[in-house]
């Protein structure tokens, strides 16, 4: 209940940041849920025993990088009408900054491993753990992708909007297939009906379309979370870490609806 309630939470404050016309307050934002990401407990062994994973420095890095390129993409552009620069300007919009953080936590991964001063057990489970987390803080820069579009505004505070109505019902104590079923039609729902106050571009259906979407990869997000931390129960196992992943997860979503309505103007 706790982690519905921070993600909840996070997709307000990110509506509210992306109203003002500030990107760096989503920024911030996504940096909060990339440092909850990094919270993440350690992964275990066969016998239940956590793996030293040196994971917060990849994380961060990954999240940080990921961040700043999708804040601004002309970073990767090559020179004025270069064919780099050609090149760069249609792919730096798809990537969202994703593959240069994700490639940054690689290797911070990597050289955190080389630096272990134990016997370095379980090598490849503690470094495919720590890229994992790579990813998912990389994932998460792809709202503030969503929000650089051209209806950006409209768009996350529709999927925002249609996240948290879905994560409300994931509250409720029942049977997690008809929950989740239920929360899917509550996003959709939500969203359409955001769509049809903001009052810009997008319609009732892009809102149903991309309130079911964000709805399902941020219940998905919480069930990963979930069996990641394998019935721990401390803090960031039990609500930070689960609740920054429904909204990391949920970010492509968020990022190809902002791309679809772009493309439509």
């Amino acid at each position: 209940m706790g982690a519905s309630a921070l993600s909840v939470v996070l997709a307000a404050v990110l509506a509210l940041a992306v109203q003002t016309g500030a990107l760096i307050l989503v920024a911030a934002v996504i940096v909060v849920v990339q440092a909850l990401l990094a919270s993440a407990p350690s992964p275990a062994d066969a016998r239940g025993r956590s793996i030293p994973t040196p994971r917060a420095a990849a994380t961060m890095s990954a999240g940080i990088v990921s961040c700043i390129v999708a804040l601004d993409p002309s970073l990767l552009l090559g020179a004025d009408g270069s064919s780099v620069g050609q090149d760069g300007l249609i792919s730096t919009g798809v990537i969202a900054g994703i593959l240069p953080g994700v490639a940054v936590g690689v290797f911070v991964a990597l050289v955190a491993q080389m630096l272990r001063r134990d016997d370095r057990r379980e090598l490849v489970l503690s470094t495919s753990a720590a890229i994992s987390l790579a990813l998912f803080a990389s994932l998460a820069s792809a709202w503030i992708g969503a929000a650089r579009a051209a209806s950006g505004p409209d768009v996350v505070t529709i999927a925002a909007a249609g996240l948290g109505a879905s994560l409300l019902v994931w509250m409720i104590p029942i049977d997690r297939v008809m929950c989740a079923a239920a929360a899917i039609m509550v996003g959709a729902g939500a969203s359409a009906v955001a769509a049809q106050m903001v009052g810009g571009l997008p319609t009732w259906i892009f809102g149903i379309a991309i309130g079911s979407g964000t709805a399902l990869f941020a219940i998905l997000g919480h069930v990963l979370a979930r069996a990641w931390s394998q019935g721990r129960v401390h803090a960031s196992a039990g609500w930070g870490f689960p609740g920054a992943m429904a909204i990391a997860m949920a970010g492509p979503i968020v990022y190809l609806g902002g791309q679809l309505v772009t493309a439509s103007i």
